[in-house]
């Protein structure tokens, strides 16, 4: 009976629990953090106030991600499971830029004077580029310049601004997708790669850039984080074997 009564006791704290927790960073709650079971494969994103609940047993391991911070990963243990309270600090990734200089154009505010003096210093722009004068807009030094009415005017520049705004949009987008590899190996933590994924250090980015046949640079960017890790744990295997195995 006492075997019996100490083996269902045993079997009974091996059972998952649901463990109530909060994330923070220096006493800020933190909304929208990931928070993923590698041993099940499940998460929760933490709400406004960083508060989460996820499922978990002895031994699992968590990963804790967001944008701006470190990631952190815990491995479940007695107390975690006796308490089923989590409080967890993560620390905020500063991202430091380089430095950058800004050079004037000499631009003088004349529409026809500024575009004649672009054509000058781009010689590859050709005579029609900077060539008005089939709209309506003249030589301002002749007699029968024309200037748009204002109307006409604030449309081409709402035009002239949401091009800009949708190229600029573009070009961030391309600048993410091309540092996606490297942002997604930080945001992850080079240790859940080497430790839980089985994945060398030099073959971390290789293994992302394999990863990208599912689609993962996309879903990266985003923001969709937790299909991201599911990817990773699901393609690992095949990538060892492919990969690392032959090598």
């Amino acid at each position: 009976m006492l075997l019996f009564f100490a083996v269902s006791g045993n079997m009974l704290a091996q059972e998952p629990v649901l463990v109530a927790g909060i994330v923070q960073s220096d006493s800020v709650k933190l909304a929208d953090i990931h928070i993923l079971n590698l041993s099940t494969r499940k998460g929760t994103v933490s709400n406004a106030v960083g508060e989460f609940g996820i499922t978990v047993s002895p031994n699992d391991t968590l990963i804790f991600s967001g944008i701006q911070f470190h990631t952190l990963g815990l491995i479940v243990d007695k107390k975690v499971i006796d308490r089923r309270i989590l409080k967890i600090e993560l620390v905020s990734r500063v991202e430091e830029l380089g430095e950058i200089e800004l050079k004037g154009h000499d631009l003088d505010g004349l529409f026809y004077v500024d575009t004649k003096r672009m054509r000058d210093s781009l010689p590859i722009m050709g005579e029609e580029a900077v060539n008005f004068s089939n709209q309506g807009y003249d030589d301002p030094t002749s007699s029968n310049y024309v200037v748009p009415s204002a109307n006409i005017l604030n449309l081409v520049s709402l035009i002239g601004k949401k091009r800009r705004e949708e190229n600029r949009q573009e070009a961030t987008l391309l600048e993410r997708k091309r540092a996606a590899a490297g942002d997604m190996r930080r945001e992850i933590g080079e240790d859940v790669f080497l430790e839980q994924l089985g994945i060398p250090r030099v073959h971390i980015e290789p293994f992302i850039r394999y990863c990208q046949k599912k689609d993962i640079i996309n879903l990266y960017v985003d923001g969709r984080i937790m299909e991201v890790i599911d990817i990773l744990i699901k393609e690992k295997d095949n990538y060892i074997r492919e990969r690392i195995n032959i090598d």
